[in-house]
């Protein structure tokens, strides 16, 4: 996936740590994202092969990561979607592709894995775009999934530590040097780090997990 870093620079993403039960957090901050540059950068057919490497990775090496550390078996996440930034530019006939492409994985392929879902910043122009974006997903799927304005802080910390939030949203977390959403913080970070091939976005195929990596996880199953 060589165009990763210019990706990353147009479409800011990735998860952070971990919530108050251990889940893994994982932020996209569509707001500042430009759709148009993004593809621009990549194709929709490797952004659809992205989301599916993400979703494999996570469950390969995030929630065994996260079951270890917890000493229980972790199977879903949180994800934070923050608008802040956003404009009209959001309600695009573009910026509604690239949407339904994320959802359509998520809850086709992967539906399982969604815990909660918190989408901030969302101004009043923004909501109106949401009942296009409800035509996307399931009854199961939307119950999941909040709707919060700039007042969103006391029911992210709810569920997450300020520590474990970045500034950006009002916590307290600043990664040095790359930033919240560009670093491995989390309890995957260490595998992350002792088997950086096992990881290694030079492609969009994912290796299964190693036997080790699984025979631990067995342990909290």
């Amino acid at each position: 996936y060589p165009e990763k870093e210019a990706v990353n620079a147009v479409y800011p993403h990735g998860h952070h740590k971990i919530d108050k039960e251990g889940k893994p957090i994982y932020i996209e901050r569509i707001g500042i994202t430009n759709i148009d540059v993004l593809f621009t950068k990549t194709t929709k057919e490797r952004i659809i092969r992205f989301y599916v490497r993400e979703y494999e990775k996570q469950r390969n090496y995030i929630y065994p990561a996260c079951s270890l550390a917890a000493g229980r078996k972790i199977e879903t996440g949180i994800t934070i979607v923050d608008l802040k930034g956003g404009s009209s530019m959001l309600l695009s006939p573009r910026s509604y592709s690239f949407v339904k492409i994320a959802s359509t994985i998520c809850q086709n392929y992967y539906p399982e894995m969604l815990d909660k879902m918190f989408i901030v910043n969302c101004s009043w122009l923004l909501k109106t775009g949401w009942a296009v974006v409800k035509a996307f997903l399931d009854e199961k799927t939307r119950k999941k999934i909040q709707i919060l304005d700039g007042n969103y802080l006391h029911e992210l910390l709810k569920y997450i530590d300020p520590p474990n939030l970045p500034k950006f949203l009002g916590g307290t977390c600043e990664c040095q040097p790359n930033g919240c959403l560009m670093q491995p913080e989390g309890p995957w970070k260490e595998y992350f780090e002792k088997f950086p091939s096992e990881v290694d976005e030079k492609d969009l195929n994912v290796p299964p997990a190693p036997p080790k990596w699984k025979v631990q996880n067995t342990q909290h199953s």
